[in-house]
């Protein structure tokens, strides 16, 4: 559906842009980790968080379309050397479980985050929830972020 990909692999572009993406998304949040929990700028930690939420939102949603209409991931990764093999298939529902979880965990947090807090936001009775959330999130976020490259490879480049 999409145009070939960047990366000179059977991926197609918005594949290639979610690869990137983790590169960009893992280091930004550890610096809006620090942002919160050593410099205690509580604001800035909230507009960082909301907007990668926003903008991972609409990427997962083309995303998510362009699978569809390409009738699936196997589908997608039909032609390379792991096709069918246990190795690639683990490798995508680890992953997809690790990035379903975060996108729960994290647009969750946000939403509740925003009721919660007040605007600018500073610590309160929601805080140590939050806490555990967050990392629960993060966790989650890195899970994704370091099984994408694997997957990426099996399924795109092998």
């Amino acid at each position: 559906m999409f145009p070939p990909g960047i990366l000179g692999s059977r991926a197609d572009i918005l594949i290639d842009i979610v690869m990137l993406s983790f590169i960009v998304i893992l280091p930004v949040l550890v610096i809006s980790w620090r942002l919160a929990r050593v410099k205690k700028n509580y604001a800035l930690h909230r507009k960082i968080q909301i907007t990668l939420g926003v903008s991972l939102g609409i990427v997962v949603a083309i995303f998510e379309y362009d699978l569809s209409q390409s009738g699936g991931i196997f589908e997608l990764t039909k032609g390379g050397e792991y096709e069918g093999t246990a190795i690639l298939n683990w490798t995508i529902w680890v992953h997809t479980a690790f990035a379903v979880l975060a996108a729960i965990i994290w647009a969750g947090l946000i939403v509740v985050s925003m009721f919660k807090f007040e605007n600018p936001p500073r610590p309160n009775d929601f805080s140590s929830w939050h806490r555990i959330f967050g990392r629960a999130g993060m966790i989650t976020m890195i899970g994704a972020g370091v099984t994408a490259p694997p997957l990426y490879y099996f399924g795109f480049m092998a």
